[in-house]
């Protein structure tokens, strides 16, 4: 078997040479030692550990937390003719074993799996009888308890290790601080292990962190003067319909992107982005994982992220073609208390916990010591309105649940759905005969679900849709106009998000059992987001050199080309000077800080800070329209 990197670099990727650490990781994995790899997003990890899996004997395996991200490795791979499969999601034991044999026997090369899968005796049993040759184990930061994305089921990860002593390890991930660093290494038992740390530095991308009172008239100018595409990411799902709706009726193409949508609607919004259709995708941060368009020229952030984990590793998907690129984060006065508010008044108490677990158990009913075996489409709004909760505390709780499995949960939209034909024969042909469009979706009904007109059957109406050629959507609209016309009795549940649950249910017991990691996650998180406030307030220095120091390296040179080295020593104006010139030119007429910017020569910042002062000491008021009022 040939040994040498650049031979499969030329033959499966069609590049002729490596970037960065990649080359020395490759080579330290092909010598059979332990490798903790640091790459910044758009790095290039996934090659680190499937270059040097095709020049080894035997099947990698990779663990991986996201179904998307591991479909999307899965089928680039097969794209290049390489032969590889998956264990996630739900596979019946028939099929998971017949899975398992193809790994053991089937020549593949790569075996993705989710860290819960480590959990079930039979898969780990049998991966006992495959020559694994590489253990990979992606997104290594979600292994730390410090970690911004900690999911308790990676720390099975390092059963691994016992059972595998011999097999080489890498662990990667793009954003991981020093106790994070030291925390994978340990949970994961790996030996003595190389680590190899590419700067997080992404000098083609020039971060701005941008003070305005007007952030749609803001946005509009970046998208006027940034040409290509772009990113715009917000907080929550209505903000994604609303932002894009703007974007639109101002001419800029834009589409919107969340976890809720049905999976066809986000096929089709994402490939109308990657196809360069749609300019803009306004999105939540359920966008982005596993996303490979390299020629994103502007990544906004509308609202304040969480921690600078996400900020990085979100903004990271702009340039990643090398060219220059654009990370602009607007911030709006009492933007940062707001998010403190939004990420950290939301954290819910171990009673909420308990008290909304409760509630999601008798929404399902599921009986005190039972566990049903089947998942639940959930309206996630009915749900929250049904008991009185706050959809953020709710939301966030269902998460801690999610993390903790306790439940598993998808952001998915998930349709159940039952239907009996109570027509006869002759009535149902008759209004096939009127409505020809609805032969296809009626014949595939009948083909494919025995004694339909006999008794209640549930139907996949996914399926269906795929067989008849049309989305979910047109599936369950068509259902429902068969019901207006009597022709089925039908029984649709939908909602925007799929349930199960994990664990039998005992209340108080199943909640306080991880109580004290939860009150350590919630300092931790506190800590992040008091983090994001002070690289916001930063007044001086570079953006580059703060991200710099935050993930322990040493600072470099300043970039040249972030807001914090690009400002310029603005004419000093006395503070007594610009408050008379304000409410001077507010006497006239009531204005917005962009007026007030347009009509005086103070920088906007400098005049932003100005205002604010005044708005605190009782002088001016806001508008309806964020115009700036004498009191």
């Amino acid at each position: 078997m040939n040994k040498d990197p650049h031979y499969y670099l030329r033959q499966y990727w069609g590049f002729e040479s490596f970037q960065g650490s990649q080359l020395a990781i490759i080579r330290s994995l092909m010598e059979h030692r332990d490798v903790l790899g640091l790459l910044p997003t758009g790095g290039g990890k996934s090659l680190c550990y499937q270059l040097p899996a095709l020049a080894m004997e035997g099947i990698c395996l990779v663990i991986s937390p996201l179904v998307a991200l591991m479909e999307d490795q899965i089928a680039n791979l097969k794209a290049r003719n390489i032969k590889a499969m998956g264990l996630f999601g739900k596979i019946k034991q028939q099929e998971l074993t017949e899975r398992l044999d193809n790994a053991q026997f089937g020549n593949y090369k790569f075996l993705y799996l989710s860290p819960e899968r480590l959990r079930q005796e039979i898969v780990l049993e049998r991966l006992k009888y495959l020559d694994i040759c590489l253990i990979a184990v992606d997104e290594a930061h979600c292994i730390s308890q410090w970690g911004f994305d900690f999911r308790p089921a990676y720390l099975e990860c390092a059963v691994l290790k016992e059972v595998f002593p011999q097999t080489p390890m890498i662990a990667l991930t793009a954003t991981a601080t020093e106790n994070v660093i030291a925390d994978i290494q340990q949970s994961l038992h790996m030996k003595d292990p190389l680590v190899f740390r590419d700067s997080i530095e992404r000098p083609n991308i020039s971060y701005r962190v941008l003070k305005t009172a007007d952030k749609d008239h803001r946005l509009q100018q970046l998208l006027k003067n940034i040409d290509g595409s772009a990113i715009i990411y917000v907080q929550t799902r209505r903000k994604t319909k609303s932002l894009s709706d703007f974007l639109t009726a101002k001419g800029i193409s834009s589409s919107s992107y969340h976890g809720g949508l049905l999976q066809d609607q986000k096929t089709t919004r994402l490939e109308d982005w990657l196809l360069g259709k749609k300019r803009v995708m306004v999105a939540t941060n359920a966008f982005g994982m596993g996303i490979d368009k390299s020629d994103v020229r502007l990544v906004v952030h509308y609202e304040v992220p969480e921690t600078l984990e996400h900020y990085v590793q979100e903004a990271g998907r702009a340039g990643r073609d090398g060219l220059p690129a654009w990370a602009v984060l607007l911030v709006a006065p009492g933007d940062l208390k707001r998010a403190a508010e939004f990420f950290l008044g939301n954290i819910p108490e171990i009673k909420e916990v308990v008290g909304i677990y409760r509630h999601l158990c008798n929404y399902f009913q599921v009986s005190y010591g039972e566990m049903p075996e089947h998942s639940f489409p959930m309206d996630f709004s009915h749900f929250c309105e049904r008991y009185g909760l706050q959809q953020m505390k709710a939301y966030n709780t269902l998460e801690i649940l999610d993390r903790q499995e306790v439940i598993r949960l998808s952001q998915q939209s998930k349709t159940s759905a039952s239907l009996k034909f109570i027509c006869s024969k002759q009535q149902l042909w008759d209004y096939i005969h009127k409505n020809p469009g609805a032969e296809l979706l009626i014949k595939s009904l009948l083909r494919t679900y025995g004694g339909l007109f006999d008794f209640t059957t549930s139907i996949n109406t996914r399926l269906l849709g795929a067989k008849v050629g049309i989305a979910e959507s047109s599936v369950i609209r068509s259902l429902q106009q068969f019901e207006k016309y009597a022709l089925i009795e039908l029984q649709l549940s939908q909602g925007d998000m799929e349930l199960s649950f994990t664990r039998v249910r005992q209340d108080e017991k199943t909640i306080y059992a991880f109580s004290g990691q939860l009150k350590a996650r919630q300092k931790i998180k506190k800590e992040k987001v008091a983090q994001m406030a002070l690289f916001l307030r930063a007044s001086g220095g570079c953006r580059q050199n703060l991200i710099r120091e935050y993930f322990g390296e040493p600072q470099g040179d300043r970039c040249g080309q972030c807001d914090l080295c690009l400002q310029d020593a603005p004419e000093i104006h006395s503070e007594p000077e610009m408050r008379d010139r304000i409410m001077s030119a507010l006497k006239e007429r009531a204005m917005t800080s962009r007026e007030l910017s347009a009509t005086s020569a103070f920088p906007e910042p400098e005049l932003l800070s100005c205002l604010q002062q005044l708005l605190q000491e009782g002088r001016l008021r806001l508008g309806r329209q964020n115009e700036y009022i004498l009191n």
